[in-house]
């Protein structure tokens, strides 16, 4: 559970380099995240239609599913037929859409770019997050890439994150199947009510 609560709060970081559900491209690529020497992978989804990850926590199956368009964020639990529906702003949301949440970080104007550079054969432009509340503080490093509209690395400089970061690997193009952004017909679907929004980094 810690590592993969490591993993949500080192992926919140999507968004900062101006990325924008309604420019999402085609493609699908594994999400390798390292964390104190250990590997976990995610599947990624990205179309016009959204985005969506997948992913596996002792032993349970588990997909974020964000909609162009939509207002929630929707959670699947295929093992237990059930998908949670949570309004897009509300903390649980935040907690599992990296792009909502830095869509609110990227106006604060903490994300610094600093080039261009390749990270496995694709070319991406670097950039750092600082903390807004202490300037000097380093949070976040990441490399976007234009072409895919999606970050292909990420580094957590954040105290306690030592080591972590997250790489796309395999990225390729990917026939969206529109199937992937809907809840299934035999899915329970219950609706989580908005929360306090989140504190300012």
């Amino acid at each position: 559970m810690k590592t993969t609560k490591q993993f949500i709060q080192l992926t919140l970081i999507l968004i900062l380099s101006g990325l924008s559900i309604n420019g999402f491209a085609q493609f699908t690529a594994d999400m390798v995240f390292n964390n104190a020497g250990q590997e976990k992978q995610f599947k990624v989804y990205s179309a016009e239609a959204g985005y969506r990850y997948e992913f596996e926590e002792r032993g349970n199956k588990s997909a974020i599913i964000v909609k162009n368009g939509s207002k929630d964020v929707v959670i699947l639990m295929p093992d237990q037929k059930m998908a949670i529906k949570s309004p897009a702003g509300s903390q649980m949301s935040m907690n599992n859409d990296p792009i909502k949440v830095f869509e609110k970080y990227e106006e604060q104007g903490i994300l610094k770019k600093e080039g261009n550079e390749t990270i496995n054969g694709i070319v991406c432009t670097k950039s750092t997050l600082w903390s807004k509340k202490n300037p000097g503080q380093k949070m976040y490093t990441l490399w976007y890439s234009e072409k895919y509209k999606f970050p292909m690395k990420i580094i957590d400089h954040m105290e306690g994150s030592e080591g972590s970061s997250m790489e796309m690997k395999n990225v390729k193009y990917w026939k969206p199947d529109n199937s992937k952004f809907e809840i299934p017909n035999n899915y329970q679907v219950m609706s989580m009510p908005g929360m306090p929004d989140i504190p300012q980094m």
